[in-house]
């Protein structure tokens, strides 16, 4: 009977704070709605772009009468984007921490669309995000977004592009073989950083190089293993570019092993012709079966010195 009746105590409980869950986030969405409206109204009527100034050089200063112009009503919408510290976040939360972190990341992108349409300034940006992944880290888009929209409608300097890259490192901390952060990250650093001088510059592409060729190697990446041999020659490693098309060589598709073996053609013969006589080998004798199980048999069959199809 006493057993009973702790079931039922603990399961009245559990209801009673389901309950409370539920009604936290009906409000905590209903909240949202009003203050994205407020912050939409704001951002149309009074856009930080009237007090901001860009320079001749791309930079960008601040108009201060502009700012003492702007009324009380531009501080309290302001107001409106405070988010409590990521401990208060968690207890409101009553553990259903993902459910809230994904509640705060279509606050964050009802954010960025709000200012992208108006201002194109997101200072709030990593107080969103610092929100999002201390709920919930192990979401990898929160990563992904947050690079890629730091990038959008802002002039785009080193400074910009340092801070995408940032939020694809400590997305790469705990999605070390997500392909999608590895190559937004060699595209960063190979085609979008400046560099102060050359040897930065080189610096930052063979980063993005190997950030390259990690992301061609993950499964669903759909990098063309040619395009990272090219980046090979390009850095003068022809060894590298030579062994990194070997490799990649059987897991490409027939338009792309053509490609490879004229890569490798340029660098050398010998190399191009083997390749050339041993996937004709494989068509001739053992078409069946995968052409990288055959180069595996290829492989053994160098110390046996024998190779059959019986």
């Amino acid at each position: 009977m006493v057993e009973k009746k702790e079931q039922k105590g603990a399961k009245s409980s559990r209801t009673w704070l389901t309950t409370v869950a539920a009604v936290l986030i009906m409000v905590l969405g209903y909240q949202t709605v009003l203050v994205s409206k407020s912050e939409i109204r704001w951002s149309f009527s009074r856009p930080l772009s009237t007090v901001v100034v860009r320079d001749a050089d791309g930079s960008t200063s601040y108009d201060q009468d502009a700012i003492k112009a702007l009324t009380w009503q531009d501080a309290l919408a302001a107001e409106t984007l405070y988010l409590p510290p990521v401990v208060v976040l968690k207890i409101l939360s009553l553990g259903y921490y993902s459910v809230w972190s994904d509640l705060l990341f279509v606050r964050a992108h009802a954010y960025f669309l709000t200012h992208f349409f108006a201002d194109r300034r997101f200072v709030w940006l990593d107080n969103y995000f610092e929100a999002v992944r201390g709920l919930d880290p192990d979401n990898p888009r929160i990563y992904l977004w947050a690079s890629q929209v730091m990038k959008y409608g802002q002039h785009i300097d080193d400074r910009i592009i340092g801070k995408s890259n940032w939020f694809l490192e400590e997305g790469l901390k705990v999605f070390p073989r997500d392909w999608r952060l590895h190559m937004d990250l060699g595209f960063n650093l190979y085609f979008e950083m400046v560099g102060k001088d050359d040897a930065e510059k080189a610096e930052q592409r063979l980063m993005a190089r190997d950030h390259f060729a990690i992301a061609a190697g993950l499964p669903g990446a759909p990098i063309d293993p040619n395009f990272v041999a090219e980046l090979f020659e390009r850095s003068e490693d022809n060894s590298l570019a030579v062994a990194y098309a070997l490799q990649k060589y059987y897991d490409s598709s027939a338009d792309q092993r053509k490609q490879l073996v004229r890569r490798v053609g340029l660098i050398s013969e010998a190399l191009a012709d083997g390749i050339a006589n041993e996937e004709r080998e494989w068509r001739a004798r053992f078409g069946f079966m995968p052409v990288s199980l055959f180069a595996l048999i290829a492989d053994s069959s160098d110390n046996t010195g024998e190779l059959t199809n019986d």
